[in-house]
C-alpha cells in the first residue's frame, strides 16, 4: 500500500516494526545529508535500516557519514546493492571477473578474493563508474557476447544530485551495454531495487517481516514498486510526491 497523506505516513511510521530508508536522493544529495533525514533516523533509530541501490560505497561509509552528524548507526544495518553484487561475484567464484566500478569497489572485490581481470572475463559486474569509457564498454560487451555472465548493481538510470543536478546511474551504463547487443546475448542478474533481495535483507537485519515494515524512498519505479510487490507499505517522498521527509516527523 502506497501511503498518500502525511498523517497516514506518520501513523504508519509510528506503528511499524521496521523502517527501510533509501539514501541517494532521500537521506542525502551528494555528500549533503538532509536535516529532516537525520531527525527521522534519530527518532526511529532502533527500527531503521538503510536500504540503497548505491554501488559506489560500502556500509561503513554511511555509518561514518551519520557518525559525523552525531548519530551512531551500525554498518550491519546498511544494505547496499553494490556490496551485495560483490558478494554474489565472490560466491560465483569465476576464474576471471571484469568489474566496472569505482576504485573503492575494486579494492573490496580483491579483499573478498574475486579475481579481477581486464579482458577475457567469465563474469562482468556492472556498478556505477564515473570513469566509464568506450574501452570499458567495448571489453564488457565482447565478454558478454562470448558468454560471460552479467551481474548489474541496480537498474536506476539516474538519481538526484545536489542543486537539482542529474547523476547518471548504473542503469544508464547497462543501457549502453544493451544498445550494443541483441537481447539473446544478455541475461543480466540485477541485484538492486525493485528486485526483492535488498528489501528482504533489510527486513532480516531488523528482525521483521516485510508486512511489518515501511519503505521510505524517492523513486516510484524502484523503492515503491519493489516494496509493494512484497506487501510492504511505501512512502514516496521528493519530486514525484507531495511529501517531503520533514512531513514524516512526529
Amino acid at each position: 500500500m502506497a501511503l498518500q497523506s502525511a498523517a497516514e505516513a506518520r501513523e504508519a511510521l509510528r506503528t511499524a516494526e521496521g523502517l527501510l530508508l533509501d539514501w541517494d536522493g532521500c537521506v542525502a544529495f551528494g555528500d549533503r545529508l538532509e536535516s529532516a533525514a537525520l531527525e527521522l533516523i534519530e527518532t526511529h533509530r532502533d527500527r531503521v535500516a538503510i536500504v540503497s541501490n548505491n554501488t559506489t560505497h560500502l556500509p561503513e561509509y554511511f555509518s561514518e557519514c551519520l557518525a559525523s552528524q552525531g548519530i551512531r548507526f551500525p554498518p550491519e544495518r546498511v544494505v547496499l546493492a553494490g556490496a551485495e553484487a560483490l558478494a554474489r561475484a565472490q560466491r560465483r567464484g569465476a576464474a576471471r571477473t571484469m568489474l566496472i566500478g569505482s576504485p573503492r569497489m575494486k579494492a573490496e572485490a580483491r579483499r573478498l578474493g574475486v579475481n579481477l581481470a581486464r579482458d577475457e572475463a567469465d563474469l562482468v559486474v556492472l556498478l556505477r563508474d564515473n570513469r566509464f569509457s568506450y574501452g570499458k564498454l567495448e571489453r564488457a560487451v565482447n565478454a558478454i557476447r562470448r558468454g560471460a555472465a552479467l551481474i548489474v548493481g541496480n537498474p536506476d538510470l539516474t538519481h538526484p544530485g545536489p542543486q537539482g543536478r542529474i547523476v547518471p546511474e548504473t542503469g544508464a551504463l547497462l543501457a549502453a551495454v544493451e544498445a550494443c547487443l541483441s537481447s539473446r546475448d544478455i541475461a543480466a542478474e540485477v541485484v538492486g531495487k525493485p528486485e526483492r533481495a535488498l528489501f528482504e535483507t533489510g527486513c532480516r537485519v531488523l528482525g521483521v517481516a516485510p508486512g511489518e515494515a515501511v519503505m521510505i524512498g524517492d523513486n516510484p519505479a524502484t523503492d515503491m514498486a519493489g516494496a509493494l510487490a512484497l506487501g510492504m507499505a511505501g512512502v514516496l517522498v521528493g519530486p514525484h510526491s507531495g511529501l517531503a521527509l520533514a512531513d514524516l516527523l512526529p
